[in-house]
C-alpha cells in the first residue's frame, strides 16, 4: 500500500510516494501547468509511477491515501481572478472591510516598501462598496440578540445583490457572530432556500475569534476563492477516481494538517504547500533526534523560513493576505521573493535580485523556453554548481550559453564591466545575503540565536545555496534530506488529519480555572466531532492545547503551549510562568510590567489524527571511501576550482565527502565549499559541517 503526497509549486509539481512495509520512498516531479494545474499533478504522478515500474493506475489503485497541497486558492487571490462577491454586514458596519482598521495601506508590506509610504495604497477591494448591504440586526458581546434579524429585509438585500450586481458568492459578517451565530445561520438558510447556487460564507464558520474586521475579511476571502477550489476538487476527485484511486483525496490545510475534501474551508488552504514542508521538516527533526531546527525552503520563486522548537512548529500570531488581516490558522512561515527563478534586474541604478521571478513559464534563460532575463538558476549553472546534462536527472537539459547570454545582455555591462561570470557571482552573493538576513531576523526577533540551531535545507535550490546562507547566518550544521526536492509533498502525506479550533475569551490570572476548563472542553467536543467526520477512531485522537497570553492592558499576546490533563490553578500558573519566560526571551529581561498581572485572551486546540506515513530509506553501509564520478570547474570564493562531483544516490551510509565538492541528486545539487565536510547517514540524509561557522560557535549537524 502506498501513501502519496502532492505539492503544487510555482515552478514544479512534486509527488512523494511511500511504500509502507518496504519503507520505499520515490520522488516524482513535473513542471507546474498554470493553465491546468491538474495536468501537472498527473504528470508528476506518472513520473513517480514510472520510476517504480508501475502504470499510473497501478500506483493509484494501491494507494491508501493521496494528500494534496494546492495553490488553487492562492493563485485566485494573487491574480484577483475570483467571482463577484457580495457582503452583508450589521447596520453601521458596512465600511469596516474598506477602512481595514486604518492600516490596510501598509499591512503585509516589507520595511523597504513601507519606507516609500507615498507610493503605497490599499488593495483593490475584493468587495467594492456597491456590493455591500446592511442588515438591521444586533447581537451584543455576551451573545444576546438585542435586535432580531428581519428575514424580509435580508431576502430583499440578497435579491438586490444577485439581480443588480450579479454576485456569485455572498459573505456574511455580522457583529459578535462568534458569540452567537444564529443570525448568520438564518441568512445562510434563507439564501439556500431562495437563491440556490449562491455560495455563502459565514464569518462565524471561518473564525471563532474576536475582531469583526478580521473575521469579515476572512469570510470575504473564503467566498472569493471558494468557487475555484470547489471546482478544482471536483475535477481532481473525478479524474483520480477514473485513473484508479479508490478513496477521495485528502487536502492539506494552512495549519499543516489534512482534511477530507468535503470538509475543506477554502481560505484555510492558502499557503498549504509551505505548511506541508514545515510538517515534513518537523517529522525529520523527530526521526533524527534534533528537536530544534531552522527549516529553509528554496523553490523557484520564494525562500521560506520556519522555526521548529522542541519538535513543534507554531501558528502565525497574525496572518496578512493581500494586505487583509484574516483569521486563518497558518503555520508560521515567513518568506521573501528569492528563489531559483528570481530575476536579476536594475532598479533606479541599483542591482536587485527578486522578487520578480521567471516561474515555470518562460523560466530561466537556460531552460530554453523563451526566458531572456538572468536568474539565480542561470547564475548557478554558469558558476558550475549545476550540471547542464543532469538537471532533473537529465530530463531538462540546461543551456550554459543561454545563461551566459542573459547576463551579458542584462546586468553585466552596467554593473560588472561586461563580465557574465562576475555578474553571476554577484547575483549569487546578493541572493544568499538576502536569505541569511531573513534567517537572522526571524530568530533574533524571537530572542533566539541562529547559531543554537541546525538548519534543514530543502526545495530544488535549497541544497545549492544552504552552505552560503547558513554560514552568513552563523549556523555550522546543515541537514539535507534524502528527498529534499519533494519534502513538502512528503509533509503532505505525513501530516495527518488536523483541525485548529479557537475561541476568544478573556480570563484573568490567578483564578479562572473553571472558565479555562469549560473553554477547552467545548473546543475538544467540537474537535471530536470533526475527527469523527474524518473517520479517525477515538483511540487515535489527540489534542494539543494552546493559549494566547499577555500582560494586562497590552494589545498583543504570545502563544503558550498548555499541558494536557485537568485544568487547575497550578497548570494555569505554569503556563503563566512559561509566558513570562518567553516574553523575557523576546523583549529582554525587565521589559515586562509584571505588576499588571497576566490574562488569557484566546484558547485554541489542534485536534489531531494519527500521522499517515513515515519516510525512511535505509542504505547499505560501506567502509569504502566515497569516490567521485568526475570533476568540473566550480566557482568558489572568487575563482574557479577543479571540484569533485559525486553521484548522491549511489553514496552508501557512512560515506564522507570533503569540500570542495558537488553531490548531485535528481532535482538538486548539494554544494560543499572548501573546508566543509559531509556525511551520509543510514537514511540517506546528508549532514554538513561548515568549519568557518563552527569556529564562530554555530550548532553542528
Amino acid at each position: 500500500m502506498f501513501s502519496i503526497g502532492v505539492d503544487i509549486g510555482g515552478t514544479f509539481t512534486d509527488v512523494a510516494v511511500v511504500e509502507e512495509g518496504r519503507e520505499r520512498a520515490v520522488a516524482g516531479k513535473a513542471l507546474t501547468t498554470p493553465e491546468d494545474f491538474l495536468q501537472g499533478v498527473l504528470d508528476a504522478l506518472e513520473d513517480a509511477a514510472g520510476q517504480m515500474g508501475l502504470p499510473l493506475r497501478g500506483l493509484l489503485q494501491d494507494a491508501q491515501l493521496l494528500a494534496h497541497g494546492t495553490t488553487i486558492t492562492s493563485n485566485v487571490l494573487w491574480t484577483r481572478s475570483g467571482p463577484p462577491v457580495g457582503l452583508l454586514a450589521t447596520r453601521g458596519f458596512a465600511d469596516q472591510i474598506l477602512i481595514m482598521r486604518g492600516i490596510g495601506r501598509v499591512a503585509g508590506l516589507s520595511l523597504a516598501e513601507r519606507r516609500h509610504y507615498r507610493t503605497t495604497d490599499k488593495p483593490e477591494p475584493l468587495v467594492p462598496r456597491k456590493r455591500i448591504r446592511e442588515l438591521a440586526e444586533r447581537v451584543d458581546s455576551a451573545g444576546a440578540a438585542l435586535v432580531p434579524l428581519d428575514e424580509a429585509e435580508a431576502r430583499a438585500q440578497i435579491r438586490d445583490l444577485t439581480e443588480r450586481e450579479g454576485i456569485e458568492a455572498l459573505a456574511v459578517g455580522l457583529l459578535w457572530s462568534f458569540r452567537n451565530p444564529a443570525h448568520e445561520r438564518q441568512v445562510a438558510a434563507l439564501a439556500g432556500r431562495e437563491f440556490p447556487g449562491l455560495r455563502v460564507s459565514l464569518s462565524s464558520e471561518v473564525s471563532g475569534r474576536l475582531g469583526e474586521y478580521e473575521r469579515t475579511a476572512t469570510a470575504v476571502l473564503n467566498a472569493y476563492v471558494g468557487g475555484a477550489m470547489e471546482g478544482y476538487l471536483e475535477r481532481l476527485t473525478q479524474r483520480l477516481a477514473q485513473e484508479g484511486l479508490r478513496r477521495p483525496p485528502l487536502i492539506v490545510q494552512s495549519n499543516g494538517g489534512l482534511t477530507p475534501a468535503g470538509e475543506v474551508i477554502p481560505v484555510r488552504t492558502i499557503e498549504s504547500g509551505p505548511a506541508a514542508g514545515v510538517v515534513g521538516a518537523a517529522r525529520l527533526a523527530g526521526e533524527l533526534g534534533r528537536p530544534n531546527l531552522i527549516a529553509t525552503d528554496v523553490g523557484g520563486t520564494t525562500f521560506k523560513v520556519a522555526l521548529i522548537q522542541e519538535g513543534r512548529w507554531e501558528l502565525a500570531a497574525e496572518t496578512v493576505l493581500t494586505q487583509y488581516h484574516v483569521h486563518v490558522p497558518m503555520v508560521d512561515v515567513v518568506s521573501i521573493g528569492a528563489g531559483g527563478g528570481s530575476i536579476a534586474w536594475e532598479d533606479e541604478g541599483r542591482l536587485r535580485v527578486g522578487p520578480r521571478s521567471a516561474g515555470a513559464a518562460p523560466g530561466p534563460a537556460c531552460y530554453g523556453k523563451g526566458g531572456s532575463e538572468p536568474t539565480v538558476t542561470d547564475a548557478d549553472l554558469l558558476l558550475g554548481t549545476l550540471n547542464p546534462r543532469n538537471f532533473l536527472g537529465g530530463r531538462i537539459p540546461l543551456d550554459v550559453e543561454a545563461a551566459r547570454g542573459a547576463f551579458a545582455r542584462g546586468i553585466a555591462p552596467q554593473f560588472f564591466g561586461g563580465d557574465p561570470v562576475r555578474a553571476a557571482a554577484g547575483v549569487r552573493e546578493i541572493i544568499n545575503a538576502q536569505m541569511a538576513d531573513l534567517i537572522r531576523r526571524e530568530t533574533l526577533e524571537r530572542g533566539r540565536d541562529p547559531g543554537d540551531f541546525a538548519l534543514i535545507a530543502y526545495g530544488g535550490a535549497g541544497p545549492v545555496h544552504a552552505h552560503a546562507y547558513a554560514a552568513e547566518a552563523g549556523i555550522a550544521g546543515i541537514i539535507v534530506p534524502y528527498q529534499a526536492t519533494v519534502l513538502s509533498a512528503y509533509g503532505a502525506a505525513a501530516g495527518g488529519v488536523r483541525y485548529t479550533l479557537e475561541r476568544s475569551l478573556s480570563v484573568r490570572l490567578p483564578g479562572g480555572a473553571e472558565e479555562a476548563a469549560r473553554a477547552f472542553a467545548g473546543l475538544e467536543a467540537e474537535g471530536n466531532g470533526r475527527l469523527e467526520r474524518a473517520h479517525v477512531p477515538p483511540q487515535e485522537r489527540r489534542f494539543d492545547r494552546w493559549v494566547a497570553m499577555r500582560w494586562r492592558r497590552q494589545v498583543h499576546s504570545l502563544a503558550v503551549a498548555f499541558p494536557p490533563g485537568p485544568v487547575t490553578e497550578e497548570s494555569l500558573a505554569g503556563a503563566a510562568a512559561d509566558f513570562a519566560a518567553e516574553y523575557a526571551a523576546r523583549y529582554g529581561e525587565g521589559s515586562a510590567y509584571t505588576e499588571a498581572g497576566v490574562e488569557i485572551t484566546r484558547f485554541w486546540i489542534n485536534a489531531l489524527g494519527p500521522s499517515l506515513a513515515a519516510v525512511r530509506t535505509p542504505l547499505p553501509a560501506s567502509e569504502a571511501a566515497a569516490r567521485p564520478r568526475g570533476t568540473r570547474p566550480v566557482h568558489w570564493g572568487g575563482a574557479f576550482i577543479e571540484t569533485a562531483v559525486y553521484d548522491g544516490p549511489s553514496l552508501a551510509a557512512g560515506a564522507a565527502v570533503e569540500g570542495p565538492a558537488v553531490i548531485e541528486h535528481p532535482g538538486t545539487a548539494i554544494a560543499l565549499p572548501p573546508g566543509a565536510r559531509a556525511m551520509v547517514d543510514a537514511a540517506g540524509h546528508t549532514h554538513i559541517r561548515l568549519e568557518a561557522a563552527a569556529r564562530r560557535g554555530g550548532e553542528g549537524a
